[in-house]
């Protein structure tokens, strides 16, 4: 299902389709054209109520009347509307700025599972000394950012890029949206289409959000504390992690890898309400990481000076009726493991990367660009549209597949790997056509038995399910995304399989979890706020095990039940004897005799109930 959307720039017609689309939200579509990305604002919605209606012309109209008035000069790192859109009678339906090819949303910097290992903490400090520097020269210029997020601040190598700047705040035009993770508590309730209500210090706390959920893996008002059940309680009574009896989620980093000064300063914003520009000194602190894998930023390691003499790890341990075995772990960082017959992983140590056996597969850098599958004994590395299988250290296959802004899109099984040609899914094992979906727009997952794709045409998105063994695609029947997806994650089983999805909407995350069929049937479902159930908590972290959910929670194990009646994924039975053992969102296999593989960046755990 493909379309085409005309648009006017310059008076020339411009054809987008949707092979070309960016990325699509609440608000509009951002497309690819040349070497410019054109964002086009959604029109009114006919069948909304007249309020809303109203509201959302009302939105059109100051997106116009801003863009007719935006300010020059601003800096480089800055995307600022560079042309106008028009439709063919000449209203304004948008815009045009320099595309950010390849770049990644800074959200991405407060994921351990993208960061640890591959991208070094004082190189984030460096892309925070960039996005300093450019709220800095915004303020001078009297414009505020309002509206600052992980999802509208960009990085690509050491430069970063702010985006949405049609959503900023100057000469009296206001922000009206503002994301709850980054707002400034003291505008909870406030109406921010009343007029300008952003101010320069509710931009340096938006900033402060960002660096510390960069730096420990954390927002300010995330782990737990009793009486205190969501993150948004918390800022309000502004409880953040750094108050001793917050429980800090397992993996996130100990505010202790802080230097003092700059812990100090988190402090005084979110516990004590202090306000102002960040204070540029603080951005000088060095990162290093320490021989017992720790990066931080202090005279000396804190893990190692807490722990005095290092005392090795037992191998197998016990807590209760759980017994829990390491079967790897290491200094470097597991880039990935799946069970296939037998456990099979490729580990980073130093610069390099070795399989389960030891063998190695290549010696060199790892970036966040490289992507990796296993397939048996083979190792199958994807860096944009180049496709490599590697044994024994040597290229043995080299094929293309597609991209997905800019990244490969493929995925591995025992019997092989499965890619993208041309928007056709082929099957590299037999060079079969198993499908076609749509180039430049298409997710693809693979378990033993089943694989999932997904692929976005305008502002639909379309799922399907199909078994590796024979081609034909089964649509999937998902509700359609309302507002902005995020990200997603897919489990496979033999019979069933999970999707997971995050979707922000009217600046509210909202998690979703469907259990399906092989037919493409949606068995269950459970949608809500991450804090509403222990299943909702993370994407990541499930495990289809004998046709039953399983979950890695803070608090151990979880069984999720299926209620037949209301088609709801319920919270279940959970295991507190694993606790010790699991973090929450750490991904899980499923072991022979009903064992669990835990896998987090550095270690992987057999868990098995005595």
């Amino acid at each position: 299902m493909t379309s085409a959307l005309q648009v006017f720039l310059h008076g020339k017609r411009v054809q987008l389709k949707d092979q070309d689309l960016l990325g699509a939200g609440g608000e509009a579509r951002v497309y690819r054209h040349r070497d410019l990305a054109l964002k086009i604002f959604h029109p009114v919605d006919p069948a909304a109520p007249a309020d809303e209606q109203a509201r959302q012309r009302a939105l059109l109209e100051l997106k116009r009347e801003k863009l007719c008035r935006f300010p020059r000069g601003l800096p480089a790192s800055v995307v600022a509307p560079s042309a106008l859109l028009q439709d063919k009678s000449g209203t304004v339906v948008g815009y045009a700025m320099r595309a950010v090819e390849g770049a990644d949303e800074l959200r991405r910097l407060a994921q351990r599972s993208f960061r640890d290992g591959l991208v070094p903490t004082q190189r984030v400090v460096g892309l925070f000394r960039q996005l300093f520097l450019a709220l800095a020269e915004l303020h001078a210029r009297r414009v505020v950012v309002g509206d600052l997020n992980d999802g509208n601040a960009l990085f690509r190598g050491d430069e970063v890029a702010i985006i949405d700047a049609d959503s900023m705040q100057f000469e009296g035009l206001p922000c009206v949206v503002g994301h709850e993770r980054f707002l400034d508590p003291r505008l909870y309730g406030v109406d921010l289409a009343a007029g300008p209500a952003f101010t320069e210090e509710s931009d340096w706390y938006a900033f402060d959000v960002l660096l510390f959920a960069s730096l420990l893996y954390l927002h300010p008002y995330g782990g737990t504390l009793d009486g205190y059940p969501t993150p948004l309680r918390r800022a309000e009574a502004r409880m953040s992690v750094l108050r001793p009896k917050v429980t800090l989620p397992k993996a996130a980093a100990s505010p202790t890898v802080l230097p003092d000064d700059v812990l100090g300063h988190f402090e005084a914003v979110f516990d004590r309400d202090a306000r102002g520009a960040f204070p540029p000194r603080l951005l000088e602190m060095r990162w290093t990481r320490c021989s017992c894998g720790l990066e931080h930023a202090r005279p000396a390691c804190p893990a190692c000076a807490k722990l005095g003499k290092v005392v090795a790890q037992p191998v197998l341990r016990r807590h209760g009726r759980c017994e829990a075995r390491t079967v790897l772990r290491t200094r470097g960082r597991i880039l990935a493991a799946a069970l296939q017959g037998t456990l099979r992983t490729l580990v980073l140590e130093g610069e390099e990367v070795r399989r389960e056996d030891g063998s190695r597969v290549f010696q060199g850098l790892v970036t966040p660009e490289l992507a990796f599958g296993l397939a048996g004994r083979s190792t199958w590395i994807g860096r944009g549209t180049e496709l490599v299988r590697v044994e024994d250290e040597r290229v043995v296959e080299r094929v293309r597949t597609d991209t997905r802004l800019g990244r490969p899109v493929f995925a591995t099984s025992q019997r092989g790997v499965l890619r993208l040609e041309d928007g056709w899914l082929v099957d590299g094992a037999t060079t079969r056509r198993m499908g076609q979906l749509l180039e430049g727009q298409s997710a693809l997952w693979a378990g033993e038995a089943l694989g999932c794709a997904a692929y976005r045409a305008g502002l639909l998105t379309l799922w399907f399910v199909f078994e590796l063994d024979r081609p034909g695609l089964r649509p999937i029947a998902l509700p359609q995304v309302r507002g902005r997806l995020l990200d997603a994650s897919v489990v496979l089983g033999e019979r069933e399989l999970v999707v997971a999805r995050a979707v922000e909407e009217q600046g509210r995350v909202r998690h979703e979890v469907y259990l399906v069929d092989a037919r493409g049937g949606v068995l269950g479902v459970r949608q809500g706020a991450p804090e509403e159930a222990r299943l909702l908590a993370s994407l990541t972290g499930k495990a289809l095990q004998g046709g039953r959910l399983v979950c890695a929670t803070e608090e151990g194990l979880l069984s999720v039940t299926l209620d037949r009646q209301s088609g709801l994924l319920l919270d279940g039975a959970l295991f507190p004897d694993t606790r010790p053992f699991v973090e929450e969102g750490a991904a899980l296999l499923p072991a022979p005799g009903g064992a669990v593989y835990v896998v987090t960046a550095r270690e992987i755990t057999q868990l098995t109930l005595v």
